[in-house]
């Protein structure tokens, strides 16, 4: 039983390192309610981000609880399944995302990073099964000074000319991850921040 398990976490890793990198868009939903749909997004090393100085603030959830799992109250262990190389390759460590979100969304933050929840989901490129992965975390705008850089980063996976109209109609924001969820029909596994982390990049932090 306990093999089968450990196979069927495995497929879902698999699954969801492959979608992560197909997926055109996900949904970012903002601790106090508020969902915006269809946002694209990458996944970013945080020098390509260019990372600000980390002012996350105390998360609104209680010690324990999974920001990412859509049950709330729910609690995340604190391992999981490793998430193994997929294609025998070196990767660039990621450990956050980049968003492109509509710039009326610049009204939701104040001077503190916002908790959020960034879902996707769909078939998986390989196999075709349904899986969806839920990434915890904290977002923010990226700085203007900052902007420049990230676009450019962010223009290699989608080559928008929205990202041409940074600073009136659109805006890019940055994801810290915290945690994530990985479903699908087989297998829920919860994954800690070192695991998210090598889930974006698609090899192991080890």
């Amino acid at each position: 039983m306990a093999d089968q398990r450990r196979r069927a976490e495995g497929v879902a890793i698999r699954a969801a390192v492959l979608l992560i990198s197909s997926a055109p868009c996900a949904n970012l939903a903002l601790w106090g309610g508020r969902v915006v749909h269809g946002l694209r997004f990458i996944a970013a090393a945080a020098e390509a981000a260019l990372a600000e100085p980390d002012s996350s603030p105390v998360a609104p959830w209680h010690a324990g609880m999974s920001p990412a799992h859509p049950v709330m109250g729910s609690t995340a262990p604190e391992s999981s399944a490793a998430v193994a190389p997929v294609g025998g390759e070196p990767v660039p460590r990621t450990d956050r995302i980049l968003v492109l979100a509509p710039s009326v969304m610049m009204g939701t933050f104040g001077d503190q990073d916002v908790a959020a929840r960034l879902n996707l989901c769909g078939p998986s490129p390989d196999t075709g099964r349904w899986v969806s992965v839920a990434f915890g975390g904290w977002v923010s705008p990226v700085g203007a000074a900052l902007a420049r850089a990230a676009a450019i980063t962010f223009a290699e996976r989608h080559p928008t000319p929205d990202l041409l109209g940074l600073g009136s109609g659109w805006l890019l924001l940055q994801m810290e991850i915290a945690e994530a969820v990985v479903r699908t029909e087989r297998a829920c596994v919860l994954l800690d921040t070192a695991d998210s982390t090598a889930l974006l990049s698609g090899g192991s932090q080890d």
